[in-house]
This record gives C-alpha cells, structure tokens and sequence, in this order.
C-alpha cells in the first residue's frame, strides 16, 4: 500500500494495482469537511481510458456527474463512465472517506507505474510547495506536462487534445 497526498490535506491509499488485479486500481482517498477535488472549477476532470466508481465509506459527498449532481452517503455509490466530466466533494462536518475504483476499458498494458509515478509527483509537488493552496494545483503548465504523462488517465475541461500536446511540450522545455 503506498500513501500519498494529492492536496495538502488529503491523503490516497493505493489498495490494489493493476498488477494484482490485471484490469484495475483500487484506493482510499481521505479528505476533511469540504475537501476532494470539488464539482466545478478546478476539481473537474474527466479520465478518457476508464471508469471510475465510487463508494462513500464515511461522511457525506455532493458528487457531479455530467450534468447531474447528487449527494452519497455512507453505504452509497456511484459510476463514472469513460470521458464523463466529474467531481465530488465532501460535505456536512465529519471527514470524507471514499472508495475509488478504476477499471480500464482498453485492452492491453496497464500504466501502473505512469499512475502511481503521476500520483508521487503530485506528492513530491505538495511537499515541495509547488501546489497553489487556492487551487490545490500545480502551475498550469507543470499539470499539462505531468497530465501528458499519463493521457488515458485525465482530460482536464477546456484543454481539448490538440492543445495539450504544445503545452505539454511547452512545459518540458521550462523543466517541468
């Protein structure tokens, strides 16, 4: 199990790889009152190569899929098919738990190591004091190389696949 911090206070318990499963991911992600990735602005994404599914361990979660929102509770799910904008966060005051699982939807290798390699760096960026603590991100351009690492993995709204590429290599060429 490896423990990491995609913002500064939640952490990610990566609990099976695809390594294990042959076709999956499975991980705890812990967030205070009002923490996760949000349902609009800076937390939306969408993961082009997989679905993503939720399950509420503990606490409460207002979650976005599509256009649709809902709110979970413990005991609750929810499924994110492949290229669905999408975001959750918790909310009432007890801290958010909540199971993810990825299942990849194309056939062949799994990137393990470019998820788990994406996942540190955010990490290590955190640590370093690299991450905006309004946005919870990195520079844009430091995401858009980072992102560029792992394409079937996230699709950020706004930022079609066209223009990722020169950003992305836009951003290599700064050092990120």
């Amino acid at each position: 199990m490896v423990l990491i911090a995609p913002h500064p206070t939640e952490s990610v318990e990566i609990l099976e790889t695809p390594r294990q499963t042959g076709d999956r991911y499975r991980f705890r992600l812990r967030a205070p009152p009002g923490g996760g990735p949000g349902i609009e602005g800076r937390g939306v994404h969408a993961h082009p190569g997989f679905v993503e599914s939720f399950q509420c361990v503990s606490g409460a979660m207002k979650m976005r899929v599509g256009s649709e929102l809902s709110e979970l509770s413990p005991g609750q799910g929810a499924e994110v098919p492949p290229d669905v904008v999408h975001g959750f966060v918790g909310v009432g005051e007890r801290p958010l738990v909540v199971d993810v699982e990825i299942i990849f939807t194309a056939p062949g290798p799994r990137p393990e190591a470019d998820l788990v390699v994406f996942w540190a760096t955010v990490d290590r960026l955190i640590r370093e004091g690299s991450v905006s603590e309004r946005t919870g991100m990195p520079p844009l351009l430091q995401l858009v190389a980072l992102l560029d690492r792992v394409p079937e993995a996230f699709r950020l709204p706004g930022i079609t696949g066209w223009l990722m590429r020169p950003l992305a290599v836009l951003g290599r060429l700064r050092g990120y």
